[in-house]
């Protein structure tokens, strides 16, 4: 770990001094000792062995940090000064922000020679965690909890990034939760990282390890001679007699408010977008008899073959269930086509076979007042699927799973792509004049060992905004109303989605729902929410309501075929199912 040398003529010159804010203060000493103190109960929060701050490890060392000198620039700003080898300067910054009730971190360096960045360590070993657990917001299939439980009082203690390896939503933010009782205190960035998540490990309320991934050597960010590294800011603060959603809401106006992130009031949003949905995937899969995995990693498919749940969807699939939807008076007016449309994954054309036709289609639903919306995953590529080479990621180099991917950072792809939507949602000859696009299977595919050729997209966070980005610009720019159905729980992606979806359950256990609908309402400000597809009908009723309870819309996955659990073979669906649905959807609209 990162090791802070101070010598014994520099011990003075970290002299006693103390930045404060409403919630906290944070105290320095001669001895080293830098310690974050809620004020309400006198508590040190974290208390540090040593002032190295923010530590970068370099070509894969962590190196000997050198104390040299503390500025204090008036009572809310401190300057931190090191000498490191191979670096001509190092410096920590610490701001106090009384108006926002929180304190600011960032460090700057300058290179001597050509190096890499592997990673920052905000803190060093043996900082003390005054806290009785650690909350990382993210999910987990066949448990309504949205965070595990890390217990940072146990001798064994624990591990958690915010990488996002769980193949949920994605990309997770760069922000971590502490609670002791009454009070809750937060580290997260305030700008985005270009990294590859925040890694904690802590034993028996002692870090072990607390840093920034830029990627193993020799992975790592890249840095000229004499160039200078600006971390991004990080925001440290703590809140009373709150919840952990109300500490994100904190967050949220914070970045609202120094201009990070849109006011998500000043978004125009179509009536349509919260209104019930039909989704083909689950008709698909029980017409096709399909065992689909549970988890979604051992979903994403790779493989040559497509599952019979894609081969299965044709025109005829659609139109047979608009029929039954016409026929039973189900209150849906947007479609939404699954994956099967295309030729493969990967390659979105539609398939000469199953839709010869999209278009007329297109049309054809149009006329009887539906929208159009499909399936659509810009991470991954079928091994089969034909992909110009000029814009792959390094030339068509195999990512950490075996596949190919496009680096939309490379000037060529983004031509493929502004191309492709305008194919797909522009009303001009030829073109196929959807609506919009539903986005899926996007986790853990941005890694550090797969840089983009543009530097300015690398890291997980930012790739997906960067990304996000140019496409919603390219969707809006052929349907202004268009939608983007996403899956993510992320402040800086709001701008972008225009409904958030629950994603997959995979039983009868519509709490997962409730509790997944809460997580996306409190980090995806200002973004509306769809309960997703429910594979069963055993709860639907519950589940229907509960989904207006929560103020969320709702997407349904069947109307040609049912299952009551999964236990059960799926059927034609029964008079009160459709009744159950004429009776509970309503509900849902705005």
């Amino acid at each position: 770990m990162s090791q802070l040398k101070l010598p014994t003529a520099s011990m003075n010159t970290l002299s006693a001094c103390a930045l404060h804010t409403p919630s906290l203060t944070l105290q320095t000493s001669p001895d080293g000792v830098l310690a974050l103190i809620d004020n309400q109960t006198g508590q040190r929060v974290i208390q540090t062995p040593a002032p190295g701050l923010f530590a970068p490890e370099l070509d894969g060392a962590r190196g000997e940090l050198c104390f040299t000198r503390a500025a204090q620039a008036g009572p809310e700003r401190l300057e931190l000064h090191f000498q490191r080898a191979g670096l001509e300067s190092f410096s920590v910054l610490i701001e106090a922000r009384p108006g926002e009730d929180a304190f600011e971190f960032s460090c700057r360096f300058r290179t001597r020679a050509a190096t890499q960045l592997n990673a920052i360590e905000f803190f060093p070993r043996g900082t003390a965690l005054d806290c009785y657990d650690v909350i990382n917001y993210r999910n987990r299939h066949h448990t309504p909890a949205t965070w595990p439980e890390l217990l940072a009082e146990s001798g064994p203690g624990f591990k958690t990034d915010t990488y996002s390896t769980d193949w949920q939503f994605a990309p997770h933010p760069t922000l971590l939760l502490f609670r002791k009782i009454r009070f809750l205190f937060c580290l997260t960035a305030f700008e985005l990282p270009r990294a590859y998540g925040m890694y904690l490990e802590v034993a028996e309320k002692k870090v072990q390890r607390w840093h920034l991934d830029y990627g193993d050597q020799p992975h790592g960010q890249p840095l000229a001679a004499g160039e200078e590294f600006v971390s991004p800011r990080f925001r440290f603060f703590s809140r009373h007699d709150t919840t952990v959603e109300r500490m994100l809401d904190v967050f949220a106006r914070m970045l609202i408010e120094g201009g990070q992130i849109q006011n998500p009031t000043h978004k125009a949003r179509e009536a349509w977008w919260r209104e019930p949905v039909y989704c083909t995937w689950i008709d698909q899969v029980y017409l096709s008899r399909t065992v689909v995995p549970v988890e979604l990693k051992d979903q994403a498919n790779v493989d040559a073959a497509a599952p019979k749940s894609v081969t299965i969807l044709t025109e005829q699939f659609v139109r047979d269930a608009v029929k039954v939807i016409q026929r039973e008076k189900l209150p849906f007016r947007t479609i939404l086509i699954d994956a099967g449309w295309a030729v493969g994954t990967g390659q979105y054309e539609p398939h000469p076979e199953r839709f010869p036709n999209m278009r007329g289609l297109v049309d054809e639903l149009h006329a009887q007042g539906f929208k159009v919306v499909v399936w659509w995953s810009w991470a991954e590529i079928w091994k089969d699927v034909e992909v110009t080479p000029t814009e792959l990621a390094g030339g068509g180099k195999l990512n950490r799973h075996g596949a190919r991917t496009r680096d939309y950072s490379l000037p060529a792809t983004q031509e493929y792509l502004r191309k492709l939507f305008h194919f797909l949602f522009s009303s001009d000859p030829g073109c196929c004049d959807l609506d919009g696009v539903k986005t899926d299977f996007l986790a853990d595919k941005v890694h550090p060992e797969s840089p983009p050729a543009d530097p300015a997209w690398r890291g997980e966070e930012n790739y997906f905004v960067q990304l996000s980005r140019l496409f919603y610009t390219e969707l809006k720019r052929h349907k202004p109303d268009g939608i983007h159905v996403g899956c993510a729980g992320h402040f800086w992606l709001a701008e972008y989605i225009d409904i958030n979806r629950t994603f997959d359950v995979a039983g009868t256990n519509y709490l997962q729902h409730e509790e997944r609908a809460r997580m996306l309402r409190h980090t995806t400000p200002g973004c509306p929410v769809a309960y997703d597809l429910p594979n069963f009908v055993e709860n639907l009723e519950r589940t229907l309501l509960s989904a207006h309870e929560c103020g969320a819309s709702y997407q349904v996955g069947n109307v040609l075929r049912t299952a009551r659990n999964q236990f059960t073979a799926p059927e034609v669906p029964s008079a009160d199912y459709y009744a159950a649905l004429r009776r509970l959807l309503p509900f849902q609209r705005c």
